[in-house]
């Protein structure tokens, strides 16, 4: 095992660190509304390093420790997807952060009468790391893809759009009351990362996390309108991915024994 300081290193990146935070807050803010499991909210984000300039350093989520831990024989970089590079931290991170949902998911579960967990996601919840992380760079991969189609199609969110919704979701926060989890949560994660109601308005990685989460959505919403009436737009969607990673140069590097 060897540990990456997380001040020593930076990689490139478009806002995939920023998207964990945007998931990790309307999750909060949305299923904690609805009391719904935190295992919903471990779908995080992607990363895909397409801009050569871009140096942005790690927001940790709750129950994510830093310095990053790589298992022994983690490559760097463990994808690329058309040239760009999928590291090794963003992946850890995000199985990291599956792991500290699933926990506290399982903790609350506990206290659940028993049976009120559907076996389906008891299992999604017991999975073990390198299922994890064999599903967390599936999903990498599939979000640079769909992040390279909305910059081919001209899809791509603005800045001032992924600002717009910055601070849409800032006053979704304030109009909760002082005790409500979800609001709790928020003000304790800006503390904890040296952030404001105001640099996070105007924060990069928070921005380039909002830009990436709307440019997703637009290229869903653009692939399920040319799907037939009767097909499902899911799996249109899930076939679309799958034939642009048919169509593209996807080279995948991380070990079997690591859960690839």
């Amino acid at each position: 095992m060897h540990v990456l300081p997380i001040q020593s290193r930076r990689w490139h990146i478009i806002g995939g660190l920023g998207m964990v935070l945007v998931v990790l807050l309307i999750a909060g803010i949305l299923i904690m509304r609805q009391r719904q499991l935190a295992a919903q909210a471990s779908t995080l984000a992607g990363v895909c390093a397409s801009t050569g300039n871009a140096t942005l350093q790690i927001i940790p989520p709750p129950g994510v420790t830093l310095p990053v831990t790589l298992p022994a024989g983690e490559p760097r970089v463990v994808a690329t997807v058309n040239g760009d590079p999928l590291y090794a931290e963003e992946l850890e991170y995000r199985v990291e952060g599956t792991l500290a949902n699933n926990r506290q998911a399982l903790k609350d579960a506990q206290q659940a009468p028993s049976g009120s967990l559907p076996p389906n996601l008891l299992a999604t919840l017991e999975k073990t790391p390198n299922q994890i992380r064999h599903d967390a760079l599936m999903k990498m991969i599939q979000e640079c893809l769909l992040l390279q189609e909305g910059k081919r199609l001209g899809l791509a969110a603005s800045l001032p759009a992924a600002q717009a919704m910055a601070r849409q979701q800032l006053q979704q926060v304030r109009s909760l009351p002082p005790s409500d989890p979800a609001r709790v949560k928020f003000e304790t994660y800006l503390q904890v990362n040296h952030l404001t109601e105001q640099t996070f308005l105007t924060d990069p990685r928070i921005l380039h996390g909002y830009r990436d989460s709307l440019t997703i959505v637009a290229v869903r919403q653009h692939i399920q309108a040319g799907l037939p009436a009767d097909e499902l737009p899911e799996s249109g969607i899930s076939a679309y991915v799958q034939h642009l990673w048919q169509i593209g140069n996807v080279r995948v590097y991380l070990p079997a024994q690591l859960g690839w």
